[in-house]
């Protein structure tokens, strides 16, 4: 079988791994961009290529790694192009559908609370002074701003409530700019949460990620230190799975935050980085994503 795995850049720790495990597994590796492929319809037929090869053809499968910064236009055509290719009979991993939930906050996050998913209390809105006037709703002495799209923790805001001026800049600045803003109670974790790894509806590995001393983020790409988790508590471990199968994940890593004994998920990342989690787990995650994805491949 040839699996392909469109990666910004093939050389990254976790595409590495990836094709270094489908390789091992005796099938062939193609890693591609997205600005690689091209859409072609003539009168006949649809084909996908990547240079030479025609993918809707040739691939068994198609594992799909972090789209990065993109235009408005490239999100949409990169989903498109993965909805096509999923019709035209190549399975995705992530489904677009998916990757199209999870990659948007405030989607995931409404679709998780409408089915009874516990998470913070948020606002979304694109006027500063609905955002400022409502503000109090959350119900906290902080409040996080975080972009609608984004991971690894990279342009989320800590600010205390009661500096409405820092507040209002922050507000202004956002919608001067085109974006949404997005704020949610800061729930407060003692510099602790939970991401737990999913494949095909079983939680494979855990981890406890502890932030810097005096730090909020607990991302690993933010200075986090990874601590294995040798067996999750089965409330959080029922919250985790249930929330991947509501969006559908087939791999996910799940964030998690216990406060007064109750989980809240924060976030379900369709596309998650495994670099962590690996250096304090036995479980060779890459392998296990390649079995799984060329497992279903055959079926």
């Amino acid at each position: 079988m040839i699996i392909g795995i469109i990666t910004r850049n093939p050389n990254s720790w976790s595409s590495y791994n990836i094709i270094r495990a489908i390789e091992k597994l005796g099938h062939k590796p193609l890693p591609f961009k997205f600005k690689d492929m091209m859409a072609y319809m003539d009168r006949e037929d649809i084909k996908v290529h990547v240079g030479d090869v025609n993918i809707v053809k040739e691939l068994s499968a198609i594992i799909v790694r972090p789209f990065g910064r993109v235009s408005l236009d490239q999100a949409i055509f990169r989903i498109d192009l993965l909805y096509a290719l999923q019709e035209l009979g190549i399975p995705i991993f992530n489904k677009p559908s998916t990757i199209e939930k999870c990659v948007d906050k405030f989607r995931a996050l409404y679709t998780l609370k409408i089915h009874g998913i516990p998470v913070p209390k948020t606002i979304v809105t694109e006027k500063s002074s609905i955002a400022l006037k409502n503000v109090d709703l959350l119900g906290s002495q902080h409040i996080v701003i975080k972009p609608m799209f984004g991971s690894r923790g990279h342009g989320s805001t800590r600010i205390r409530l009661r500096d409405r001026d820092v507040l209002w800049e922050v507000v202004r600045s956002l919608t001067f700019t085109g974006h949404t803003i997005y704020m949610q109670e800061f729930l407060p974790h003692g510099g602790t949460d939970i991401r737990a790894f999913i494949i095909g509806g079983e939680i494979i590995s855990a981890m406890y990620r502890r932030g810097p001393p005096q730090a909020w983020k607990t991302n690993i790409a933010q200075g986090a230190t990874p601590q294995l988790i040798e067996k999750l508590d089965p409330k959080i471990e029922e919250i985790a799975l249930k929330s991947t199968e509501i969006l559908g994940c087939d791999i996910a890593g799940v964030d998690i935050v216990v406060i007064d004994n109750s989980p809240y998920i924060l976030e379900v990342n369709s596309q998650p980085g495994w670099r962590g989690l690996q250096s304090v787990t036995n479980v060779d995650i890459a392998m296990e994503i390649a079995k799984y994805v060329i497992e279903k491949a055959k079926k």
